[in-house]
């Protein structure tokens, strides 16, 4: 039997790990209902409505501003009635869950560019199994899309600046950075990291003068096609004025890439022209979008009105040690260790051929890392959510660890029982690979669909109750179906706390009332959230005078109590 040809293999594993990556993304969308879906539902409902009306500067809805995800929100309403429901939100979930699996799988390309074939597979793999990353993939929301688009941009810059002859990946960075904005302002962090970028790849045969051309060229080109983007799928833009806008940003950006491709770097007012024209555009966007930049302004300055749990303490800010523990807690075991390996074997390697490059792309994934972790901190708004652009990164740095420690494997088999060895490699490869299943994978998957209740398995040695604040909503869908299972349900009358009704009344057929609201009819349940009880928001009435009937436990954690309430 002939054996299968390299391309032929990559492109079988690359089908298997798609069909693979899609399970935990594509099924079981109706289930778990998490904060900010609701609105965001609503969000694209007045986009589209804007965009069908031809309202088009009705389309600034938030500051986030979320435009991918109104987009892919709202082609659920071709199929069903635009009102928030169940089958809506399943729908909205679906649309991004695809737009991601795509997005993983160009990632995985660019990874092949960047690091072969190996690291390719195994980086899709670490990337479709992040337990925090798939928890957001699987919510109508921001932060998942704008982490892919943040990878892709990543990626795609290092591969230029890798290959500086290879300009399309210059303009695939800036098409990614634009998709990034337009999915959330906090993507603008990585304006930060573009110099860093330049700088690390700088040719020592190049004078600075031709260096600071070069990147001047490169950054216009880059910001060209990021405005160009923002201009073509956000239909605020739709006008005349910026229509014109964008026909001189195509003008900038051919410029640009020409010169670069000449290597000339001497048209000194032509790139003077070319800086004036596109910050007189990027003056003009940015008044016109003031409200997201004032929203930026508002998030950074202000603590969110709901209070954190973090240390033992009830507290709106957390500091600076949050976000160093969120990379921590929402992490596999072996991801920061892998990743911290695959930095230390590509430093021992730097004098080799090839691996100088690779290290160099090592220190520019590690610096998004810490450009975020950092900028992040200094915010007073914070949530586990925010660094999720960090994870991506993290998850190909690890996949960069675990294939040098199965090349060291091999190295040391080869030192140790010669080069025939070939069952003993056998051997390592499958422990190695069924250790890597039982640690990385295998402990998500079984949380289905349940993702985001994921945390550290070496934090199994303590009461993670106790350090941080547990995932908002898990849990009340599998409540209201306990409860509907009830003798006549609908004429039931559960109490929950005023901001986790959004969790429970989707799913529940009977009355809601509310912990706060001053009712006298006395419920005949009432539900009770881990959140609520490490915020402070009990005793309720179900925990002074009800009797626990039942309790919803995820990944170990009794997460709510059914509580039933005598007459």
């Amino acid at each position: 039997m002939k054996p299968l040809s390299s391309k032929t293999s990559s492109l079988f594993f690359g089908v298997c790990l798609f069909v693979i990556a899609s399970v935990p993304r594509l099924f079981s969308l109706g289930d778990h209902w998490t904060s900010d879906e609701g609105g965001w539902l609503d969000h694209s409902t007045v986009f589209m409505t804007a965009v069908e009306m031809g309202a088009f500067s009705e389309a600034l809805v938030t500051f986030h501003p979320g435009v991918i995800t109104m987009w892919l929100a709202a082609v659920r309403t071709f199929f069903t009635e635009p009102h928030v429901s169940v089958q809506g939100l399943a729908l909205a979930r679906w649309s991004i869950g695809v737009a991601l699996l795509i997005g993983i799988g160009v990632a995985a390309m660019l990874l092949y560019r960047l690091f072969g074939r190996w690291v390719a597979v195994i980086g899709a793999t670490f990337l479709s199994f992040s337990p925090l990353f798939l928890a957001q993939s699987r919510r109508v929301h921001t932060d998942a899309l704008a982490a892919t688009f943040i990878l892709l941009t990543v990626l795609s810059l290092l591969l230029y600046c890798g290959a500086p002859q290879k300009r399309r990946y210059l303009v695939g960075s800036g098409l990614a950075f634009g998709l990034a904005c337009l999915a959330k302002s906090n993507s603008l962090i990585l304006l930060l990291w573009v110099p860093i970028c330049f700088c690390l790849f700088r040719n020592r045969e190049e004078t600075w003068r031709q260096f600071f051309l070069r990147g001047f060229g490169s950054g216009l080109c880059f910001l060209s096609c990021t405005l160009l983007t923002v201009f073509a799928l956000w239909p605020l833009f739709w006008n005349p004025i910026f229509l014109m806008f964008g026909v001189c940003l195509l003008g900038v950006t051919l410029f640009a890439r020409r010169e670069l491709q000449r290597g000339a770097y001497q048209r000194l007012t032509l790139y003077l022209v070319s800086v004036v024209l596109v910050g007189v555009v990027s003056g003009h966007t940015v008044r016109t979008v003031w409200r997201v930049f004032g929203g930026v302004a508002w998030a950074i300055t202000t603590p969110h009105n709901v209070e954190h749990f973090f240390l033992g303490q009830v507290l709106y800010d957390p500091g600076w040690l949050f976000y160093p523990l969120v990379l921590c807690i929402n992490t596999t075991p072996l991801t920061l260790p892998l990743a911290f390996a695959g930095c230390l074997f590509l430093w021992r390697k730097r004098d080799q051929e090839g691996y100088a490059r690779q290290f160099r792309i090592a220190l520019g994934l590690v610096a998004v890392v810490l450009l975020f972790t950092l900028c992040l901190s200094l915010t007073s708004k914070k949530f586990s959510r925010y660094l999720l652009p960090a994870f991506p990164i993290l998850e190909i740095l690890a996949s960069i660890g675990f294939f040098e420690f199965l090349k060291w494997g091999y190295s040391y088999i080869d030192s140790r029982f010669g080069t025939g060895a070939t069952p003993k490699k056998l051997t390592f490869s499958i422990v190695t690979l069924l250790c890597l299943f039982l640690i990385q994978i295998l402990p998500v998957l079984q949380l289905h669909p349940y993702y985001g209740t994921y945390y550290n398995l070496c934090f199994k040695l303590t009461d993670i109750r106790k350090i941080i604040t547990v995932g908002a909503g898990a849990g009340y869908d599998l409540a209201a179906k306990y409860l509907n299972r009830k003798p006549n349900a609908q004429a039931l009358r559960v109490q929950t706390f005023p901001s986790s009704a959004q969790f429970f009344l989707p799913y529940f057929t009977g009355q809601m009332s509310w912990a706060d609201a001053g009712e006298t009819v006395i419920p005949d349940y009432e539900v009770v959230h881990l959140r609520e009880s490490q915020a402070g928001w009990v005793p309720q009435t179900g925990t002074l005078n009800g009797e626990l009937e039942h309790v919803i436990t995820l990944n170990g954690i009794d997460y709510v109590w059914i509580y039933r309430i005598p007459r």
